[in-house]
């Protein structure tokens, strides 16, 4: 008998069984299928925004029940955010359990709304089943986001100055150049000083890949990176880089992207990714030409619901 279950607070034993699920998503994936802002959030006892969803199984012959997916939706400054895990071994029957679970998120969501709900669902690695979902929704893809890999080093020459990020003493110049860097980015243009320390103590923060570059005193660009050690080989990863609009063409984003690369193989990193907007052609011809191939590709498909769907039946 299966069961959904919709709550904004998960207890010790719920949490547990959904961080076995993400860790068998993630053996059988090869990689975590979600993303930072969902697994900080996960962790999080501080939020009390969020709805958490989770299909639940359990059988007639034992008392033991299974988690079968999990669904967490965030609110954003203009929108509701969903991220969904379903258990490997139950894809073969992807579609209707995804849409058991977006139909209890959208409903949740929109219980209290007074106005149509903007909804984005971010998918990695999409299949023709969460193609056909997302249409049945009614949302379309809007960004699709490469992550893209190369071997390291470059061995291609570069000349720029950084030093390491000083905690404590460079948040609020961080957070100025990242909120005009990125004033395009719903989510990366948002963060806060909450949301910079949210990452800062992360046990894979690393000050000393996480560099600055300044000029004429300012700060005017910036690489941090960021170690997987959950993968074997160990993945380095380009994890933001941005120059402030002020310096723009003077070359500091690649640059900046090669010190980065640097920074990773001289702390023996042999494999770096970063991830970028399909339709930033510009940064995407920019890491083809440094070597970047696409590896992967996610999709964020998104749209306004004007009324709760009604359920494609109970969950029973």
């Amino acid at each position: 008998m299966q069961s959904i279950d919709v709550s904004a607070h998960l207890d010790a034993t719920a949490a547990s069984a959904v961080f076995d699920l993400i860790a068998l998503a993630e053996a059988a994936d090869g990689y975590r299928p979600v993303s930072d802002q969902f697994w900080v959030d996960l962790t999080s006892a501080t939020r009390n925004d969020l709805l958490r969803i989770r299909l639940t199984e359990s059988g007639s012959e034992t008392d033991s029940t299974v988690l079968v997916a999990y669904a967490q939706a965030s609110p954003t400054a203009t929108s509701w955010s969903v991220e969904l895990v379903v258990r490997p071994d139950r894809r073969h029957d992807l579609e209707a359990i995804a849409r058991t679970m977006m139909d209890a998120a959208i409903v949740a969501v929109s219980a209290n709304a007074r106005e149509p709900i903007e909804l984005s669902w971010l998918v990695y690695s999409p299949t023709s089943s969460h193609e056909a979902l997302a249409e049945h929704l009614g949302l379309a893809p809007r960004r699709r986001l490469y992550q893209m890999r190369r071997s390291l080093p470059t061995n291609i020459d570069f000349i720029l100055s950084t030093r390491p990020f000083s905690v404590g003493a460079d948040e609020d110049a961080w957070l100025y150049v990242n909120r005009r860097a990125f004033a395009w980015h719903p989510e990366q243009g948002q963060w806060t000083h909450d949301t910079l320390n949210s990452r800062m103590s992360e046990p894979w923060f690393d000050a000393t890949g996480f560099l600055l570059h300044e000029h004429d005193s300012r700060l005017a660009g910036f690489c941090w990176t960021k170690i997987h050690t959950d993968t074997t080989p160990a993945l380095g990863e380009i994890y933001v880089v941005a120059v402030d609009p002020d310096f723009h063409g003077l070359g500091l984003g690649r640059a900046l992207t090669l010190a980065g690369l640097q920074n990773m193989a001289e702390r023996g990193i042999t494999e770096g990714m970063l991830f970028v907007d399909a339709d930033n052609t510009g940064a995407v011809a920019l890491y083809t030409k440094l070597g970047f191939t696409i590896h992967r590709v996610d999709c964020m498909y998104e749209g306004t619901l004007d009324a709760r769907p009604k359920p494609q039946g109970d969950a029973q």
